[in-house]
């Protein structure tokens, strides 16, 4: 089961980006079904990939994949960095006021104040 965590933790963010996306339309009055579908679309892509990854990784040497290096871990920390920025931005224009202009600079999210 531990082998599992890291996609867990994965999946963990894929929800929260659901979930603040959602806030966001809700609280701006724009939600769209065709942003909602896209939005589950690149999730299930998301699953995909940490599925096609982790069976490489643990079965791929069976058919001749011989990558030296897991790429599981590699494909998480991308789709967590991903995640996380469009988390923070969700966040930014749920409550513009909550997060430190330190923090949005370091991921490069433009100030949400002035794109409102």
């Amino acid at each position: 089961m531990e082998q599992f965590y890291p996609i867990i933790i994965a999946l963990i963010f894929n929800a929260l980006d659901l979930i603040t996306g959602i806030i966001t339309a809700v609280k701006n009055k724009d939600i769209q079904s065709s942003k909602l579908r896209d939005g589950l679309f690149k999730k299930v892509g998301f699953i995909l990939c940490y599925f096609v990854a982790w069976l490489i990784d643990t079965e791929g040497t069976l058919i001749g994949f011989q990558l030296g290096a897991p790429i599981l871990p590699i494909i998480i920390l991308y789709v967590c960095t991903t995640e996380l920025v469009s988390i923070l931005e969700n966040i930014c224009k749920i409550n513009p006021d909550i997060l430190p202009e330190k923090l949005m600079e370091l991921f490069h999210i433009s100030d949400v104040k002035k794109e409102e």
